[in-house]
């Protein structure tokens, strides 16, 4: 079977100006020249593989978790090595003991943008039709566009149409091959023109290629999904409407719950409303060999209630503890791990009719989940529109806990004071650490990666307070 070069070095060079210089030297390794060949190479190279795991921290650092030292530990303590993140300290690659967790999710988007970089810039020598360049170009740009939103709201400021043009964002690059420059953080604002310019491109080439995909690549309703979230992001109901409604228009089928085997993964081949899935989710810090380190939060698993199917086909339970994925021994499900689904654009959709006061049709889209979802439905009611935005965030809440959004959420709306304990041995459980997430905290952006920092200390960083033992502070 023949294998792409797939070295970073060497696909700068391969795909730079030079790159007729370099012939087909094996018969075990070749040069992309066909859209196939970019085809694979794009998703071998730019997708999310299936052992990359990036920024699993994201959930420990919210609401939505707590600690548990009950039992013995079978495995590690993951407690030690999310520490940092899930105490939100100014260092949050530190463990406990100092190690360093190292952040990939900086490194991972960046080589991903690259390779869509490459393959956009090679579109005119490859051999294929103009529907499959098209096609192919779709992918690159929606990936491309995910990266940067993944990135900015990472290690960006919260999107403020205010104060966005002034705002740190991240770098861009548009680097096809071998270049010795340093780059620099561009304004919040400006990644988001980046991202919204690269998904109008997307939806206009898959639209023109109209070619059938399948939900493991890229596709149309996946980027209209995407769409509606940045849109939703920027404050931009019309457009969150707009685009949420261009997914249901084709896909409006949701998972009845009350179908769904007991034994089965909520994101699996059997669920209807999938319309992009990449990786696998595999989670330490949920895993029960280490006796599921950080367990949902009690505020998380009293918004089910017994009438909620999500509680049981969401979560797996051992006595009165969930955790975040049914696994008897880690949270990892598979190739369905991560997914675009239909339920957000109802929820998207519900958050952008609420907010403009639009209450009939905001709780029409959470009736939909809600009949698909409840044992015995039972509709929402609001009396005001401040009610209604807080029903609808705490449906959203429910439905896409631990997909990587509540973080992202948090720092959009209100940025609230949060507080983990945290028990630093757990021989001496009577020891317990407080700390505390101020309301608006700087913390709610997270630094750039160590790696990064090192590599060019030049590029300005997110400041962070130190965070310390609130416990302490309070008995002083």
């Amino acid at each position: 079977m023949k294998q792409y070069i797939n070295l970073l070095g060497v696909c700068l060079l391969l795909f730079s100006a030079c790159s007729d210089f370099l012939e087909e030297k094996s018969q075990d390794l070749i040069i992309p020249k066909s859209v196939k060949d970019y085809q694979e190479f794009l998703f071998g190279e730019a997708y999310i593989r299936d052992e990359t795991q990036i920024h699993t921290y994201l959930d420990i650092m919210t609401d939505d978790v707590k600690e548990n030292i009950s039992g013995s530990f079978l495995g590690s303590d993951a407690r030690s090595s999310g520490y940092g993140y899930y105490t939100w300290q100014a260092e949050p690659e530190e463990t406990v003991s100092g190690a360093l967790n190292a952040d990939q999710a900086w490194a991972t988007y960046y080589h991903s943008i690259l390779i869509c970089n490459i393959t956009l810039n090679n579109i005119g020598e490859m051999e294929g039709s103009n529907a499959e360049k098209e096609d192919l170009m779709a992918e690159a740009y929606a990936l491309r566009a995910y990266c940067y939103f993944m990135l900015v709201n990472l290690y960006g400021q919260p999107y403020q149409a205010e104060t966005a043009e002034t705002d740190l964002g991240v770098p861009i690059n548009n680097v096809v091959g071998m270049e010795d420059r340093k780059f620099t953080r561009e304004s919040v604002a400006t990644i988001y023109r980046q991202i919204d310019s690269d998904l109008e491109k997307a939806i206009a080439y898959f639209e023109s290629s109209n070619l059938n995909k399948n939900y493991f690549r890229w596709n149309l309703p996946a980027v209209y999904l995407l769409a509606s979230r940045v849109s939703l992001y920027k404050k931009d109901y019309d457009k969150t409407i707009e685009y949420a409604s261009a997914v249901l228009k084709t896909h409006p089928q949701l998972y009845d719950l009350s179908t769904m085997n007991n034994n089965d993964y909520f994101l699996n081949e059997k669920n209807p409303e999938i319309l992009f899935t990449y990786g696998y989710y595999l989670v330490t810090y949920y895993a029960w060999l280490a006796k599921c380190n950080f367990p949902i939060s009690a505020e998380l698993s009293a918004l089910y209630g017994n009438n909620d199917w999500r509680l049981s086909h969401f979560f797996y339970k051992r006595g009165s503890v969930y955790t975040a994925q049914k696994s008897e021994i880690s949270s990892t499900t598979g190739v369905y791990g991560y997914a675009f689904r239909t339920a957000e654009a109802y929820l998207n959709r519900a958050e952008a009719y609420a907010e403009k006061g639009d209450k009939e049709n905001a709780l029409q889209d959470l009736k939909t989940i809600r009949e698909s979802r409840l044992k015995t439905y039972v509709a929402i009611e609001a009396d005001s529109q401040e009610e209604l935005v807080l029903r609808v965030r705490e449906e959203r809440r429910r439905e896409l806990c631990f997909e990587f959004h509540r973080w992202f959420d948090l720092r959009r709306w209100d940025r609230p004071r949060l507080v983990h304990t945290f028990t630093p041995d757990i021989k001496q459980p009577a020891i317990v650490e407080k700390y505390v997430l101020e309301k608006d905290d700087l913390a709610y952006t997270l630094p750039l990666p160590r790696s990064v920092v090192e590599f060019d200390p030049t590029l300005p960083n997110n400041p962070r307070p130190t965070r310390i033992d609130q416990n302490a502070v309070e008995e002083d």
